[in-house]
């Protein structure tokens, strides 16, 4: 009940906007080393992520960022297509603006952080969305790709061909049984995984033309 009460407090803190007071309370809690949230706490968590990252000034930003990765590291993920998207949803959040203020060596110590935790969400995403061409699973890589577009000075290779060989058998599997709405939903996160990898390739190779 003490953790139950903990979050919902948490919760009701950071949607008045008393951010700092939010991460307090439930510090005892996001402090222990592979926690498991609930749905519901998952829900408190990526509350708290998107009130802090959108409630701080430009100069707090990357602090704000930094404040947040916490709740999101080193968690158990949950085998739940609902968790996972509230999660995923928060990671990419921090992740992505966390690029733009990020500079040097802090650019690559956050995209092994990003490696770490996609490499772990690729493999909850493929107990959940077990077939290649379901648009929940997709997403899974469409952000993947959109941070490796973002990332594309200290992104690794690999990162570019995890996102493309994904797309590529999604394709390969088709219609399959999804409904038309689905199956229009699958379309579109192939044809933007496929355009963020072509575009960072491109934009990659002119930085690599520049240094030379």
């Amino acid at each position: 009940m003490e953790r139950t009460e903990a979050f919902n407090k948490a919760r009701a803190q950071a949607e008045a906007g008393t951010l700092d007071d939010a991460f307090q309370t439930i510090e005892q809690y996001t402090a222990e080393d592979g926690i498991e949230y609930s749905l519901s706490e998952m829900q408190t968590v990526n509350i708290i992520v998107c009130e802090k990252l959108t409630s701080c000034s430009f100069e707090e930003k990357k602090d704000a960022c930094l404040a947040c990765l916490p709740l999101l590291e080193g968690c158990k993920l949950v085998k739940s297509a609902e968790w996972l998207e509230l999660y995923l949803d928060a990671v990419y959040d921090v992740f992505s603006k966390l690029s733009r203020y990020a500079r040097d060596e802090e650019r690559s110590e956050a995209w092994n952080r990003v490696k770490e935790i996609y490499y772990e969400v690729t493999l909850a995403a493929r107990k959940v969305w077990k077939e290649k061409n379901l648009p929940g699973g997709l997403e899974v890589y469409v952000s993947y790709a959109k941070l490796v577009k973002s990332y594309l000075d200290v992104a690794d290779e690999d990162s570019f061909k995890i996102c493309e060989s994904y797309a590529k058998e999604a394709k390969f599997a088709g219609k399959g049984t999804l409904e038309d709405e689905d199956y229009r939903d699958t379309k579109k996160a192939i044809d933007t995984i496929n355009k963020m990898i072509t575009d960072a390739k491109h934009e990659k190779e002119l930085i690599d033309d520049d240094e030379d």
